[in-house]
């Protein structure tokens, strides 16, 4: 049973419909109706909160990049930053002003009223106020202040120039535009019914089934292809690989399953893409407690863990080592003076005698998606062959959340995925203003000067130096172990066309149209 209802029709409607479909039939008319324009997508988890001053999450941030637009948005091949809700900008002869011009006559959906400056100024301060509790506050670090002088006109004031701010203003989490009138008028139910000026208006959310969006006909960037998107929660990747290849859904988001990705690379009629990511896996360790406070144990942690069998075993070579929280997608990553920790049992003991540490009972929380739930395992296995007492706690998205932000867990797995600017992850883990509720649970405190020599230094060679030191340092004190380097598996059917993978480890459908429709 398919659970649709079937609607009623009367004698008179079903006499009209055969009527139709004959004089159809004469007219040599198609008697079949065209194809659905309907685009079915497969997530592997539930969405939960789609407000960008608090949002986490691929799946969100998915969702949040159909309905939302920023000033400035990232090419989904290239990386290049190119315009997207202005139609340009200027930078102040001191680098401290950044002033856009906006588009004209652009909508909020479902008749929220007239885009404005007005609109990025709110959606800036919101962000930069601590009531808000933002989890992305410290990545506006050094702005000043949010102009509005005219409706179609928006200045930044910077402390100091920063030669990656506008990374911070594109079309992702903090960058995301919302609408003054629909966050006050909505309230707390904002976070479930957003409101944006993007190609895709949200419909609605089923918890545990779907999340609906229409076409937004009225978009500045000209009406989708496709007349709506449904992203099906299909949690079990075997069952979504059955559902691709019996055209159930249009295109599987982020396998992560080895022996999934071999069998859908296999199968006829399916495109399978790859892409490597900007996007590290990590164990954050937090550094207020117990011990964990000294850099000794923090060492033997690394060395404990066997991160390569997790690569090439666990995960069947669908990751990529990881040697610091940057990937090779970055262009300012190095390896060069950056500590390694290899795979050294002995090495760890040796580290935890040397700072006088037995028995210690250490909890790893993680967040019940797949693969995260699973993966921990082993590596608290790897800890306990050395004596650290590791067990993993396994939450719900929402409960993990919460913990993560009170800043009390000892450790946490965390995804620090985004945009291909190395100063969103280093300032999302490392910079004070990311302490808790933000992204740095390790509440380190090591690289805020760094950070922001990095951020004010103009000279492209000069900043990927100041880079290195940052990942020097922070690999010398560890705060943060890198597990892995990700990968984004994406599968679509034939039906698909104009289909492209990011590397922002996020779906984005916008460009896409049906075959025959």
């Amino acid at each position: 049973m398919s659970g649709r209802a079937t609607p009623f029709i009367s004698r008179r409607g079903i006499a009209a419909a055969i009527g139709a479909i004959g004089a159809a039939a004469a007219l040599g008319a198609p008697q079949a109706q065209s194809q659905s324009r309907s685009l079915r997508v497969r997530f592997g988890a539930d969405i939960s909160q789609l407000d960008p001053a608090r949002i986490f999450q691929i799946e969100n941030q998915s969702i949040a990049g159909h309905v939302y637009n920023g000033l400035v948005k990232y090419d989904q091949a290239t990386n290049e930053i190119v315009d997207d809700i202005s139609t340009g900008h200027e930078v102040s002869s001191d680098g401290k002003t950044w002033t856009f011009r906006l588009r004209p006559n652009v909508t909020w959906h479902k008749n929220f009223g007239a885009f404005t400056s007005d609109d990025v100024k709110f959606t800036f301060e919101r962000i930069l106020d601590p009531a808000t509790a933002s989890a992305y506050r410290g990545q506006l670090a050094g702005l000043v202040e949010v102009r509005a002088p005219d409706p179609l006109t928006v200045q930044f004031v910077l402390e100091a120039p920063n030669a990656g701010f506008l990374h911070k203003l594109c079309a992702f989490n903090q960058g995301w535009l919302v609408s003054r009138r629909a966050v006050t008028e909505l309230g707390e139910r904002y976070a479930l019914n957003p409101i944006g000026t993007g190609p895709f208006m949200f419909e609605r959310w089923t918890a545990g089934n779907e999340v609906r969006l229409s076409a937004n006909a009225q978009y500045f960037g000209g009406a989708p292809a496709l007349s709506e998107v449904i992203f099906r929660i299909i949690r079990d990747e075997t069952a979504a690989a059955i559902a691709l290849e019996n055209r159930e859904i249009d295109i599987f988001f982020s396998l992560q399953q080895p022996e999934v990705i071999d069998r859908l690379r296999r199968t006829q009629g399916v495109t399978l893409l790859d892409r490597a990511s900007n996007n590290t896996v990590n164990l954050v360790l937090n550094t207020t407690v117990g011990p964990l406070r000294d850099v000794r144990v923090r060492r033997a942690m690394a060395h404990a863990m066997n991160r390569k069998a997790l690569v090439d075993g666990f995960f069947r070579g669908t990751k990529f080592e990881a040697r610091s929280v940057l990937t090779s997608t970055f262009q300012d990553f190095t390896e060069e003076g950056v500590p390694a920790y290899p795979y050294d049992p002995d090495r760890a003991r040796a580290l935890l005698r040397e700072a006088g540490v037995s028995n210690f009972r250490f909890e790893i929380t993680t967040v019940a998606l797949n693969p995260y739930d699973r993966f921990p395992v082993p590596l608290a296995n790897d800890l306990q062959q050395v004596g650290i007492q590791a067990t993993v706690r396994v939450l719900d998205r929402g409960a993990y959340l919460q913990a993560r932000s009170s800043g009390n867990v000892q450790s946490c797995v965390t995804a620090v995925v985004g945009p291909p600017d190395p100063d969103t992850p280093l300032v999302t883990l490392y910079h004070t203003r990311s302490h808790p509720p933000g992204l740095n649970t390790s509440r380190y405190t090591g690289v805020d000067d760094l950070l922001a020599t990095a951020s004010a230094e103009l000279d492209a060679a000069k900043r990927k130096a100041v880079y290195q030191q940052i990942l020097a340092r922070t690999m010398t004190d560890i705060p943060v172990i890198p597990l892995f380097a990700d990968r984004l598996f994406v599968a679509h059917g034939a039906a698909v066309q104009g289909f492209v993978q990011n590397s922002l480890f996020t779906v984005n459908v916008a460009s896409v149209s049906l075959r025959g429709t």
